[in-house]
């Protein structure tokens, strides 16, 4: 009666048993790693996003020596000894 259920072939089935066990355990964790990784991702993603979303448009000021227009937040001087923006 048991001698078809030897303990080479019990060993050999636990082992595959096992096996297909941690096999479907590891493959879960990368799963679970690489969602992980997504929601990292998005965060960064929109926090870029969110710092370039500022503003796209700049406001322009005239100089009143030379009549160019300059950006308002880092005008430079246009090279006139009486410009008022600093050089």
């Amino acid at each position: 009666m048991f001698g078809i259920l030897n303990p080479t072939k019990l060993l050999v089935t636990a082992a595959i048993v096992l096996a297909i066990w941690y096999g479907f355990k590891w493959i879960g964790r990368l799963q679970q790693d690489r969602k992980e990784a997504a929601k990292v991702g998005k965060r960064a993603d929109s926090a870029a996003s969110k710092k370039a979303a500022g503003p796209t448009t700049e406001d322009l000021i005239r100089c009143r020596v030379c009549g160019d227009y300059v950006p308002s937040e880092r005008a430079v001087s246009c090279g006139r000894p009486d410009c008022p923006y600093p050089g």
